[in-house]
Parts: C-alpha cells; structure tokens; sequence
C-alpha cells in the first residue's frame, strides 16, 4: 500500500494536462458532478483550447506547458495529451509522488516504458490507466455472471467509433491506438484470462478483424474500425447463457432480437425523458471517482501501468502480424 498524504476534508486540487475534446466531452462534465474536487491548472500549448476550459472552473489558471513548480501545486493530474508524451508527463507526476490518471493507450510503443515502472516502484503515488469500459455497467455484469469454471463456446467484440463526430484537436487518430486498447483491457478484464496470440486480417486502412487467443486456447473474434458507425457490442456464448451488450442498453440479454429490440428502445425512451444518463457515460464519472478515492486514500490504482502495458504489447503484435501477411503472432514474442 502506498502512504496517503491528502487530507480526506480537503478539496483536491486537481491538474488537467491536455484540453482537447477528450476533456471538453468527458471529464469535465464529469468532474462536475463530483464534490470537493478543485480543478486548479489547464495545461495546453494551444491558447484557445487551455483558455476554453480554464473559464469552466473557478479559480483555474490556464498554462501552456508543465514544469515541476506546477506539479508541486497540484495533488493529482489528469493527463489527455498526445500519446507519444504520456510517458514523459506521467513520469513527471509519480516523481513529485502525485497520481495521474492517463488517458488510454499509455504510450504508442514499449519506449520508456520500463523506465516509468522503475519511477512509480519508488513514489508513493501511483498511475491509473484510462479503460473506463470496466465500469460500464453491462460489463460489471457480464463479468459475474463469467466465473472461473464457466465454458467460452463463443465470443465476439465489435468496436468502432465515427471520427468526424469526434476531430481531435492535436493529432490523428488511429484505431489500432484509440479502440484496441479497450478491447485487449476488456477481454483481459471479463475473461480473466491472458492473451496469448493475435493474428489479423486487415480489411482496410482504417478496419480491423482479430482473432486473439487466451488462456485455455479461447478465441476471441474482434472488429476495430474507424467508419461511419459508433458500435460497441459484445457477444458471448457460454455454458452460463447467451450475453449481448450493446451501447444505450443497459441488459446483457437476451440475445438481439425482437424482444431485445422492444426492451432496449423502452429503456432508452425511459433515459431521455427523464434526462438520465447512459450508462457508458457513467463509466467516465465511476472511473473518475474511483481515481480520486485512490489519490485520497494512498492505494495503489487500478488498472494500473502493468494493465497499460498489456495493451501496448497487444498492439504490437497487430502490428506485427500485418507486416507478416496476417500471421498469428504471440505476445512472449513481442514481450522478450
């Protein structure tokens, strides 16, 4: 256990580092709806978009860069920056002992990232990973109902995301970077269960299908695009039952259908008219709050810079099995 060093009757002063539209959509409407939170710095080299969201708190100073008098201002960081420098900023808080939730993925390759454990080993804060997927709600619950002795006959993840509804303000966004991490920390997370191998057939410049194995030699069949489409699904056949998650839904039965269709149009009529929130939005505001209590109490976090990792190494052996024509290859590989 770490060893806590903020005051549970103080607010905690929070550093947003990275203003795009991940903070803009997200995690500011989110941190509005937590108590004795105080967002006190927005960092970002582009002046409008630190500006935009500094006048969004009381008492919120916009900068154009970090040093280590910030940090040493600041009981925690949220960093939403580019993926090629969240090493480099999340290294920057775990030395000053301050933890720092990083937007997924935790870097674009394994480069610097043992140095980073070496920092974290040593400081007595922490780092959280970004996969707010664990706390979607349809996800808690499949995840029980898939215990240690279930049987996986059959098991599909689809994840794709429209990126002109989305336009990232600092760099172009790649599928294999933005959606995969999710899906590797989800299979990881549901199945409890080690990914072995991953082989892919690569449909296009920006669409994806993987067959990943795990432990117990399960396969695991994936769609990851960037397209016209928004979809998040999960599909599971299992000696416990038949499970579909979908996005605006909160069941994981049954299976799509008339039924399914009538229940899940009734229960998304039911959180529009009464201005409810979906429960994939909600995972945002569970993973924040969960942060925070981390910080307060000096636990370590999770899922934490290991679980960034697995995923890194993942993408890697994509990446690697479409330089070699779709060849299956096997994460010990890219790992040693």
């Amino acid at each position: 256990m770490k060893t806590s060093f903020q005051k549970e009757s103080q607010p905690l002063k929070i550093g947003l580092i990275g203003c795009g539209r991940a903070v803009e959509r997200i995690y500011l409407p989110a941190i509005n709806k937590l108590q004795d939170i105080k967002v006190i710095a927005a960092v970002d080299p582009i002046e409008e978009r630190r500006n935009l969201i500094s006048q969004k708190f009381a008492e919120c100073i916009p900068y154009a860069f970090i040093d280590e008098k910030l940090v040493d201002q600041i009981d925690a960081g949220i960093i939403t920056t580019p993926p090629d420098t969240h090493v480099k900023l999340a290294s920057e808080f775990l030395k000053k002992n301050k933890y720092v939730l990083v937007e997924k993925p935790l870097a674009l390759t394994k480069e610097g990232v043992k140095k980073l454990k070496e920092i974290e080993s040593s400081s007595k804060a922490s780092l959280m990973m970004g996969f707010n997927h664990r706390y979607w709600l349809p996800v808690a619950k499949l995840k029980e109902r898939l215990s240690e002795n279930v049987r996986i006959d059959y098991a599909e993840m689809a994840f794709s995301s429209d990126y002109s509804k989305w336009n990232p303000v600092s760099f172009v966004s790649d599928p294999l970077d933005d959606l995969s991490p999710h899906v590797f920390d989800l299979i990881k997370y549901i199945f409890n269960k080690e990914i072995i191998s991953i082989s892919v057939n690569h449909l296009g410049e920006k669409e994806f299908n993987l067959l990943i194995r795990i432990t117990g030699d399960i396969y695991i069949h994936c769609y990851i695009a960037h397209s016209n489409d928004t979809i998040r699904t999960i599909r599971v056949a299992s000696s416990s039952g038949k499970f579909f998650i979908t996005l605006k839904s909160v069941r994981i039965t049954p299976e799509p259908g008339f039924i399914r269709n009538i229940l899940d149009i009734n229960y998304r009529a039911k959180t529009k008219l009464l201005r409810k929130t979906f429960p994939i939005n909600i995972s945002y505001e569970v993973q924040l709050k969960k942060f925070f209590d981390f910080a307060r109490s000096g636990k370590i976090a999770q899922p934490g810079t290991a679980d960034g990792i697995s995923a890194i190494l993942a993408v890697e052996a994509v990446q690697t099995s479409i330089n070699n024509n779709g060849k299956e290859t096997f994460l010990n590989e890219i790992e040693s």
